[in-house]
């Protein structure tokens, strides 16, 4: 009972209810998590369940660090991406297949490599000088002698160039054969270290270590091919193995930034993963695997943060934008769909919502600024076209002697309100403009008649001939027809432009 107890104390209370849900055992009445646990261990369906090795090996992950359980993912090739605590790694490890390696009876045993005998031999075979100099000097002397026909010398200078020779051959095969053992062994320690199984590749590093003692290289040259064989195979695996790991990581990162979080210390530590790597350190290029995955989970979490502090912000600057009138449905749907991404815990997803829904409600604000200056400049030019409009009409009475000060100063204040792009008071001061020239106008249409003006009843437009004329008292003229307009009395004096702007 106390085993069950081990695996049920690694579990959260969510997770012990979920599985008294699912094996039909009451826990309802349990007094804290340490009563659930007894209760559910006192149960058989939950002992029969906790054999299932995702249960039996969460004491063996619960007892590691943050740190180690990641390198040891790292090591199993099991994806931890999203994992921000350790409950979460012990999670997603042990529900991998690949955990059941950490039940086994006990990992490889590291061999002992070591031999006292034979290591000096091999560090001294390292360092010996091979030279095949002397015994091409040698031969050069005895071809010579050859040539002044000093046969007995040759007989003696070819017996030392022999002599010579195989010795420098020995040295140089001794030489070979050390540099390959010591190579082999330190990839075997290496393999060794991260928990490999290297028993048999040890067993062949240990019968080439006694057939360069003895002395007895040329017999066992297939020895050392099945020791580089089997040396190999261990490398390679485990290096695919870093590399895979190394492509995890990157893409981790990658992730990581693209949700706009500071990666530089993973990069940092990928970095130092990679040169670790290269140099053949694999314990320590695991390590700083590990290193970068917590550095990159560090960031995302920091960088959530940040997007849960923004998605409020982002809100109200929303709601803002309403108030003003601006249509901001989409940016508000945006903003909710990143919301329930960060629920889901979807940090690339909801940091790209929250970008577009603050994109989208800039976008809308910069709509209605275009919709909102182009009405002003729309309602400009009409109170320019009132303006405009009068000022004919008012000329034409001034000519007449007609007082027009009062609409004259009306219609300078408002062209010179209107030029400074003030729609309100300048529509003001036209509408006040309007007023004081339809008093004129009356005074107007009695003195045209008392100079013999007469309002033109009959007429054709002078843009397109139609009959459809209307002669107004205020001096215009106005096709139904095209719409043009135009002033039917006689030209007279109008009013100084310096007069209208002074």
């Amino acid at each position: 009972m106390a085993g069950e107890a081990a695996i049920l104390n690694t579990l959260s209370v969510r997770q012990l209810r979920a599985l008294a849900a699912g094996l039909g055992v009451d826990v309802t009445r349990a007094r804290g998590k340490a009563d659930m646990v007894k209760r559910l261990a006192r149960s058989e369906s939950v002992r029969s369940r906790l054999e299932a090795h995702e249960y039996r090996v969460r004491p063996v992950l619960a007892e590691k660090s943050e740190r180690g359980l990641r390198a040891l993912a790292a090591e199993f090739g099991i994806p931890i991406k999203g994992a921000r605590t350790k409950a979460d790694l012990v999670d997603r490890i042990a529900a991998d297949p690949a955990a059941k390696r950490l039940l086994e009876p006990s990992l490889p045993r590291k061999p002992e490599l070591a031999d006292s005998a034979t290591d000096p031999l091999l560090l001294k075979g390292r360092h010996v000088d091979v030279d095949f100099g002397l015994a091409e000097d040698i031969l050069d002397q005895a071809r010579m002698r050859f040539e002044e026909r000093a046969f007995d010398r040759v007989l003696e200078l070819a017996h030392e160039a022999l002599l010579v020779g195989r010795g420098t051959l020995d040295a140089f095969e001794r030489a070979a054969w050390a540099y390959a053992i010591l190579a082999c062994q330190r990839l075997i320690e290496e393999s060794g270290r991260v928990g490999r199984d290297v028993q048999p590749a040890a067993s062949l590093l240990r019968d080439a270590k006694v057939a360069y003692a003895s002395g007895n290289l040329a017999a066992n040259l297939d020895l050392v091919v099945k020791l580089r064989a089997a040396t190999k195979a261990l490398y390679s695996e485990e290096v695919k193995r870093l590399r895979n790991a190394v492509y995890a990581a990157e893409e981790n990162i990658s992730q990581v930034a693209h949700v706009g979080g500071d990666v530089a210390a993973a990069e940092e530590a990928l970095a130092r993963a990679r040169d670790a790597m290269e140099h053949g350190e694999r314990g320590k290029a695991l390590e700083l695997l590990a290193e970068s995955e917590l550095r990159a989970s560090a960031a995302l979490g920091r960088r959530v943060a940040d997007i849960r502090t923004s998605i409020p912000e982002t809100a109200r600057l929303i709601h803002g934008a309403h108030d003003l009138g601006v249509d901001v449905t989409e940016a508000a749907k945006l903003l909710e769909q990143a919301k329930i991404a960060l629920d889901r815990r979807e940090p690339v997803l909801a940091a790209e919502l929250a970008g577009r829904a603050e994109r989208s409600n800039l976008e809308a604000q910069q709509r209605h600024m275009k919709k909102v200056v182009g009405l002003r400049l729309r309602q400009v030019e009409r109170a320019r076209a009132v303006v405009d409009r009068l000022l004919p009409t008012v000329a034409e009475a001034a000519s007449y002697g007609i007082s027009v000060e009062g609409a004259r100063r009306f219609l300078e204040d408002a062209r010179r309100v209107l030029e400074q792009g003030d729609y309100v008071n300048g529509a003001i001061l036209a509408k006040q403009a309007r007023g004081a020239v339809e008093k004129i106008v009356p005074r107007l249409v009695r003195e045209r008649s008392r100079r013999g003006v007469a309002t033109p009843r009959p007429g054709r437009c002078t843009a397109c001939s139609s009959a459809e004329v209307t002669f107004g008292d205020d001096g215009w003229a106005q096709c139904r027809a095209c719409g043009a307009g135009w002033r039917w009395p006689p030209p007279v004096p109008t009013m100084k432009r310096t007069a209208i702007h002074a």
